[in-house]
């Protein structure tokens, strides 16, 4: 028997889905289920977004994906990272995030000989730091691309550094630097279908940044910027109690005698430690719900 286990909650799910549908106007959205959807299963995640609507989905890398694909998830499904695995994109019908040239040329070079087109987001940096063509080259870097045969643009994306500080002054930096860079690229007539920037961060407290697309990761699992969001988490740890003991005052308590009670107390043990991911850092500030009970 499992005496400690994690519980999600997809009622929970579905109102968080909801909040940014809400937020953004039903603009098309992507939803991020890498890293296991933060740790919540990606497969039942996943299954259970796409049955309120959702049609794409990011992940971080290609086995991520595969992992999707193998269990009969057939929708548009971008990944952020991974460089190294060309034909397993083509073979699953992947749509790449490309932020190098030399990649792109790769991608296309495959494509060809496979007598296929693939879909790609083009990541520019606009003042994140990480991955993204910098904004100096990226007019003549995706203009490249553009002119690459067997690549169809399909995406511009770009990251937030710190949409979820109140001061945004930063975030509208990066924000008028990507839209800047769209009216240069049209310019040029380079166009595309899909321009995402707003993060979870920037869906709650940001309306301008959504465009035309939105990436929600973190805030469907029940975590946001704003406390005054009615975000619910996802994800429960659960556990039993395996002793229940009557101690009088004065009795320390665990590990390093941290808690000593102050008066005769019931103490509950329950089967939950390091072993399952619980931190000694919460000793004397975690609490728990007992039958809807909170006790520290």
């Amino acid at each position: 028997m499992n005496h400690t286990y994690a519980e999600i909650n997809l009622k929970a799910l579905y109102h968080n889905l909801a909040l940014v549908k809400s937020k953004t106007s039903n603009k098309d959205i992507i939803a991020v289920v890498k890293a296991n959807a933060y740790g919540h299963g990606a497969v039942t995640v996943s299954k259970a977004l796409i049955q309120k609507g959702i049609s794409k989905l990011g992940v971080a890398f290609t086995e991520e994906a595969v992992l999707l694909r193998n269990s009969g998830i057939d929708i548009p499904i971008l990944v952020f990272f991974d460089r190294d695995n060309i034909d397993t994109c083509l073979r699953y019908n992947l749509t790449p995030v490309l932020f190098n040239l030399k990649t792109a040329r790769q991608y296309s070079a495959a494509a060809r000989k496979k007598n296929s087109t693939i879909p790609v987001h083009i990541k520019v940096d606009t003042g994140m730091g990480r991955v993204g063509f910098n904004l100096e080259s990226a007019v003549s870097s995706i203009t490249r691309i553009a002119d690459l045969k067997n690549i169809k643009l399909e995406g511009l994306m770009s990251h937030f550094s710190d949409a979820d500080l109140e001061d945004k002054e930063y975030t509208r930096f990066q924000l008028a630097k990507f839209t800047a860079l769209i009216q240069d690229l049209k310019a040029r007539k380079i166009g595309f279908r899909h321009h995402h920037l707003a993060n979870s961060a920037a869906i709650l407290t940001m309306p301008a940044a959504h465009l035309n697309m939105v990436r929600p990761g973190i805030m469907l699992y029940g975590y946001g910027c704003c406390e005054r969001e009615k975000l619910k988490p996802v994800l429960s740890l659960k556990s039993s109690i395996v002793l229940l003991k009557k101690v009088s005052a004065g009795t320390p308590i665990s590990y390093g005698k941290t808690f000593i009670t102050r008066k005769r107390s019931t103490i509950a043990t329950i089967a939950l430690g390091y072993a399952d991911g619980y931190s000694r850092k919460l000793s004397n500030i975690g609490e728990v719900l007992i039958e809807g009970q909170r006790a520290p």
